[in-house]
């Protein structure tokens, strides 16, 4: 397929791009200001502003407005094209199910409150204008997307280096998360799958606050020092703390149905680059 791909040059951009390519596809980079190519046949759109930082009030409308009006642009686009693409697939956040301590939440649940659950909204709203032009649409709602060369794995492991190796939240809350390949496979099903509507781009394997703190400890060589609840994280680093601790059991269930096979583990997705510890050093107190 020839595929227009907006934010290629980041995280997850330049992962999937280098997929797309080796399984023959064409990517075309396209800007923040679209111009599609005529003869499209896809469309994957991952730009968008960095959450990371303090989420101040000209920071929320920057992130809110690169998600919206970019989204909006990107579609208008579309709209105005002869030949329209096939499939629009969107990246989203999982951060529209909210804080939900109990809850498991799949595709089919509500959205939650607060500033990312706003973000999402307005996101897949704009990303939705695609399916009444009668392209397939799907909005995936990715968790926490884990490589050690970049994303919020990177800023974790810069804690832990320092010896600054602490529970984020409550150690049994939930952390949703995706190896950075599974992300890049999952946007490449939904391309080839006649998948629609919201996907959860998270794995099923479930992890938790506490075993996230103790595999990074001990990756790092330092030693667990204990928690950090959300309040005191949220002194830090503002609003913004919420992308770390807010309560989320998601699972993919969309995309189980459809027959996607996760290939990353969690230990795989987060040490590999760190060299291998022993499980005994791993799980110890």
């Amino acid at each position: 397929m020839l595929i227009a791909l907006t934010g290629s040059g980041g995280f997850l951009g330049r992962a999937l791009a280098a997929r797309l390519a080796a399984a023959g596809h064409t990517v075309v980079p396209v800007s923040r200001e679209p111009g599609l190519l005529p003869r499209v046949e896809a469309v994957v759109h991952l730009g968008g502003e960095s959450i990371a930082g303090r989420w101040r009030a000209g920071r929320r409308r920057e992130i809110l407005l690169s998600r919206v009006e970019g989204t909006r642009r990107l579609v208008d686009r579309m709209r105005d094209q002869e030949n329209r693409p096939a499939v629009f697939v969107c990246a989203s956040g999982a951060g529209i199910y909210g804080d939900r301590p109990g809850e498991t939440l799949t595709e089919e649940s509500s959205p939650g409150r607060g500033f990312r659950t706003e973000v999402c909204l307005a996101w897949e709203a704009e990303a939705l204008r695609a399916q009444s032009l009668g392209i397939r649409t799907v909005m995936l709602r990715f968790g926490a997307i884990l490589d050690p060369g970049g994303g919020v794995l990177s800023r974790l492991l810069r804690w832990h280096r320092r010896g600054l190796s602490f529970v984020l939240g409550g150690p049994g809350d939930p952390f949703p998360w995706i190896g950075l390949e599974d992300a890049a496979r999952l946007v490449e099903f939904c391309l080839e799958t006649p998948l629609r509507g919201p996907v959860n781009g998270v794995s099923p394997e479930g992890v938790t606050q506490e075993e996230v703190a103790r595999l990074l400890s001990a990756a790092t060589g330092h030693r667990l020092l204990g928690r950090l609840p959300g309040w005191a994280l949220r002194l830090a680093l503002g609003e913004m703390a919420r992308a770390l601790v807010d309560r989320q059991r998601v699972l993919p269930a969309q995309v189980q149905r459809h027959g996607f096979v996760f290939h990353q583990d969690f230990l795989a997705s987060c040490l590999a680059p760190e060299g291998p510890r022993p499980a005994s050093q791993i799980s110890a107190p």
